[in-house]
């Protein structure tokens, strides 16, 4: 069953296309600066209303997660490569798990507490108090905590030392000053450096990537911890470190690339003019 094959979601989702012309501009414009020449307009058009329609099915499984007892949460999700984590997290010193904005990250994330162990996410407070809370139940509820990015490095050491597996989303664009120039899509992207400053202090970082699957269940592929060669110049293992977390985050995306969220500004520090 493909994204856009139930009747009310692809109404929805072209009611929402015409209607939001802000979000159907950067998508458009997104998918023309990372695709090129590789996507004729017809096709790029065709892709957009995909990652609309994606977006549709998200809202109402944000719903599910809000009401849904957790036993039926717990049959909507799949995790392989668990043994990754749980070998990481032998080790003693925690583990940071990299992912994306791909397919239902908060649906996996979850699904995770629920069958493997409680983790932590990172994310922003919302800015409306009952957006915030929210955010907040629906990240607790399976049984994980939530560090917000306001405090930053000081929550997740916290739960680092306690040998927790810490869930950090990276394909966001951040700020000048605490982000880092990396190549995405083959176009430089402001980047956050936390995961692979951690990597160069010794803990495991593990790409943690979330896929809608055909028959609607989620997927959880958790991956072996990326490699860091530690030399005397941190500026270049941290450089390293993050153009290797950037491959393995676009080869995800292009492999299902209706499941990510082109409706972000992912260039606009570098490249303000494509989304004018």
């Amino acid at each position: 069953m493909g994204l856009c094959s139930n009747w009310l979601v692809r109404s929805l989702a072209a009611l929402w296309y015409r209607l939001d012309k802000r979000h159907r501009r950067i998508t458009l414009a997104n998918l023309k600066f990372a695709y090129g020449d590789t996507l004729n307009p017809e096709d790029r058009e065709r892709l957009a209303r995909e990652v609309f329609c994606h977006f549709v099915r998200f809202a109402w499984e944000m719903v599910e997660l809000l009401l849904a007892p957790l036993s039926v949460i717990k049959r909507k999700v799949v995790i392989v490569g668990d043994e990754h984590m749980e070998a990481a997290l032998a080790q003693g010193r925690g583990a940071i798990a990299i992912a994306a904005h791909a397919g239902n990250w908060e649906y996996t994330v979850m699904g995770y507490g629920l069958l493997c162990r409680p983790g932590v996410a990172v994310g922003r407070e919302l800015d409306q108090p009952w957006a915030a809370r929210m955010a907040r139940y629906i990240r607790q509820r399976g049984g994980n905590a939530m560090v917000a990015k306001q405090k930053g490095m000081k929550g997740i050491m916290g739960y680092l030392r306690q040998n927790w597996p810490v869930g950090i989303v990276i394909d966001q664009n951040t700020t000048t000053a605490g982000g880092v120039l990396v190549n995405f899509f083959g176009k430089p992207a402001r980047t956050t450096p936390v995961a692979a400053l951690l990597a160069r202090r010794g803990t495991p970082v593990l790409p943690t990537l979330s896929r809608r699957l055909p028959d609607g269940r989620h997927l959880m592929a958790i991956f072996p911890p990326l490699p860091l060669k530690k030399t005397s110049d941190a500026q270049a293992d941290i450089q390293r470190h993050l153009e290797l977390q950037n491959r393995v985050i676009e080869a995800w995306v292009r492999a299902e690339p209706a499941q990510w969220l082109w409706l972000h500004r992912r260039w606009k520090n570098q490249f303000p003019e494509i989304y004018e």
